[in-house]
Formats: C-alpha cells, structure tokens, sequence
C-alpha cells in the first residue's frame, strides 16, 4: 500500500488538531474526505460501481459541502457483496486485520482493516484517553466483552504499547460472575477504567450490597450501550468518580468522546466526518437525527457515508471549550438487555451470539427477545442454508448454555421490522430492562 506517508502526517495531525482553529480542521477535513473518494473510486469495486451508476465522480465532491451527492450505503448493502468487492484490489482479505461486530440493529458484520490504519486508531484513542486525564504509564483495566478464539487480533498495537509500559492494560470478560471481575479490578488497581456500562453496572451491584469501596479507579469511561441516568448513579456509588462517555464502532473506532467542561461529546472531525440526518437533510444544532459516517482513514475496507443505525442529537458547530472539534449529544440505540433466568442467573445476548458458529455467515439479521422467564425467542433472518439445518444449528449450539429449564425457540422470518424512529434492538426483555421508558 502507498498510504504510509499519509497516515505519518494524519499521526502527527492528531495530537495538533486539539490547538487546531476550526477552518484549519475544516481544511484538513475536506483535503482527507478527497484523497479517500479518489482512492475508493480507483481501487474498490464497489464504489467505482456506486459512483458510475450514479453518475459521479470524486472530481464533483469539494469537500463536505458536497456530501450529499453521494448515496448512502447501509451494513446490507456490504452484506450483499463478495468481499473482494469492498476492499481495496491487490490486497488479500485474508491477511487483514479483522473484527467481527454482533451488529446494534441485530446484522452481525466482519471489517478489515490494515495495520497500520489500526495503529492510527490506537492514536485516536491515546488523544481521548489523554483528554480524560490519563498519564503515561497509567494503569487500563476493560470489562467488555470476549475475544472469540477465531478473530483475528485487532488489539495487538495495544498490547505492544503496553509490553512498552504505555497504559499497561488487562482485558476482562464482562460476562463472568460480577465477584469474579471485581476480585480482578481490586488486585490490578487500575487508574482508568473502560466498560460496557450494562456489565459494568453488574459489578457496581456487587460492590454495593457487599460493601466494598477498594475499586477506586481515577478515571471512568463507558461506551458501548446507552449510559442511562440510572446506569450513571449506580456507578458513581459504586466506583466513587462520574463516568465519562465515549462513541465508537467496529467501523468508526473513536467518532466522538465526552468534553469534560462542556459535557457534549467532541467528534473526531479529524477520523471521521459525523452526519446527523434528520428526514434527509442536515440536523440543526439540537435536533435529533440518525447518523451516517465516512471513515476518513480506511482504505483497506472504506466506509463513505455509511449508515449505523444509531440516532444522536446534533451539538455545537464548535464546542464552547475552545477546541475546534463539533459535538453531539443524547446519544440512542445500542440498548442491550441481559436476560434474567430462574434461579437468579443473567445471561447476556452475546453469550447466546458467540455460540453460534461463523455468525456472520449463516445469518442476516437476528432479533432476541425474552418474553417469558423461561423463553428466548431468537428471530432469524438467514443468509444462506436451508432453513431446518440452520434452525437445528442453532437450537444444538445453545442448547448447552441455556440449559433443559428455558424454552429457547428459533423462528425463521422474512424480515424483522424496525421499531420506533427505524431503529431496531437486537436483543429485548420484557422481564426486566435497564432501558425501561426509554424508546426501542
């Protein structure tokens, strides 16, 4: 690839940005979106096919002024392509970096990415983290969840950074008995602590009704799932700092992170270029719209005005603290709920999800929903297969982790309808729901 002298000026870009002037980031911005429509116009099929059906091309595109004449493409329209369609030619998916996402509308999805755009990611994050507060040689503990034994590490420049002494980091499995991680977190004494808010609320009970105050880390960031006010209280009782907020994907590591003197999120104008859409056209400042993404940094597997699914309400042109960044706010979707089982257990989607084999191959689109104590509905749309092997398929994958007590059902189904404002939650419990009052 020839993107290495570019990624080393975007590298040294992004610890300048914050003393940035917002028409120099504007410039910046624009200059970036440029380069990588020419790029996906001459190197990735699928875009070359997208521009040429609609007539266009990236000489037509100014900057983010011009937007708008390019079509949206959604996680179905990639599904729907060979692979070799949506990266770039001369490189071997095979050998890229890949992550797996179970996907917030319920459309499991596989990106790839080189390694060097997944170090440039890292560096977006040491900005955020930085921003937080946190010092060099500061311990991370994360409670997420699993790594599946079959991806292919995308963690690994964190590591290095780590072995390095740089934020030395451990990775917990936010699906083990809530006991067990806080045992973990005590003993490491980490300095800032990143978490899936729904598991990390699972340990914040603990720590309440056991009486434990020994977590007492400096620096606390949720992402992930929607942080509720609730989810906020719990926290802070239990781990004794306020939570700040990050948004991320799979697909846009690090689109936007909390001010703390403000309290909106900045976007990362410099990674990516963060459209809220409200009907169609631009959101006003205050509005809620949904978000469309272009990734101005992947090349390998781009994504140009991409649809997550994923409804914010559109903040300050500039945020109030100075720095040249624009903001969002009241971020929705992403709202997973765990499922409480008889005899107290709670089980979460993914442990279901991560069961399943090759996921993302055999199935479209998911819906999981709890509506009795002792059933799991799981709704599928399926890619490939006949539909009694897959139904089996999975029916014998979870069966050994849901046990003989709880009705686990598989219905095959056309379509899964969208819920209000068109978006979709794949997992549901009408048992109990951290999101109760909160639109699905």
């Amino acid at each position: 690839m020839t993107m290495r002298p570019q990624l080393l000026r975007t590298a040294l870009g992004v610890l300048r940005h914050p003393k940035a002037t917002r028409a120099e980031l504007k410039t910046f911005q624009d200059a970036q979106l440029r380069r990588l429509l020419l790029h996906a116009y001459e190197s990735v099929p699928y875009y070359r096919k997208l521009f040429d059906r609609h007539r266009l091309h990236p000489k037509h595109i100014r900057g983010t002024v011009d937007l708008d004449l390019i079509p949206i493409s959604t996680k179905q329209d990639f599904r729907s392509r060979r692979v070799a369609e949506l990266v770039m030619r001369g490189v071997d998916p095979d050998r890229l970096l890949s992550a797996r996402t179970n996907g917030s509308t319920g459309e499991p999805f596989q990106v790839r990415r080189t390694w060097m755009e997944q170090t440039l990611n890292a560096l977006f994050r040491e900005r955020c983290w930085r921003a937080f507060g946190l010092r060099p040689h500061e311990r991370v503990a994360t409670v997420g969840q699993p790594r599946r034994p079959d991806a292919r590490d995308t963690k690994i420049v964190g590591r290095a950074l780590g072995a390095l002494g740089v934020h030395p980091t451990i990775r917990l499995d936010g699906m083990q008995p809530p006991e067990l991680v806080a045992n973990r977190l005590a003993a490491y004494r980490p300095h800032m602590l990143v978490a899936i808010p729904g598991m990390l609320c699972l340990v914040a009970d603990y720590l309440i009704s056991s009486g434990r105050q020994d977590i007492r880390p400096r620096i606390l960031v949720t992402g992930g799932e929607v942080l509720t006010p609730l989810m906020r209280q719990r926290l802070i009782h239990a781990f004794g700092v306020e939570p700040v907020q990050t948004y991320a994907s799979h697909e846009f590591p690090f689109m936007a992170w909390e001010c703390r003197n403000t309290g909106e999120m900045h976007t990362s104008d410099d990674g990516t270029v963060l459209e809220v859409l409200r009907d169609g056209r631009p959101a006003a400042p205050g509005e809620t719209g949904e978000v469309v993404v272009t990734n101005l940094h992947a090349y390998a597997m781009p994504f140009i005005r991409y649809r997550l699914a994923d409804v914010v309400t559109r903040g300050a042109e500039q945020c109030a603290c100075g720095q040249p960044f624009s903001t969002i706010r009241a971020i929705q979707g992403r709202m997973i709920d765990y499922f409480p089982l008889p005899g107290g257990r709670l089980l979460h989607p993914y442990e279901i999800l991560n069961r399943i084999p090759r996921v993302d191959t055999w199935i479209r689109q998911y819906h999981l929903l709890q509506d009795r104590p002792d059933r799991i509905v799981m709704q599928v749309v399926p890619s490939q297969g006949t539909l009694p092997e897959l139904q089996q398929m999975i029916s014998q994958a979870v069966a050994p982790l849901i046990g003989p007590h709880i009705d686990f059902q598989v219905r095959m189904v056309d379509v899964i309808p969208a819920g209000p404002g068109g978006k979709r939650r794949h997992s549901c419990s009408l048992i109990s729901s951290a999101y109760d009052g909160l639109s699905s």
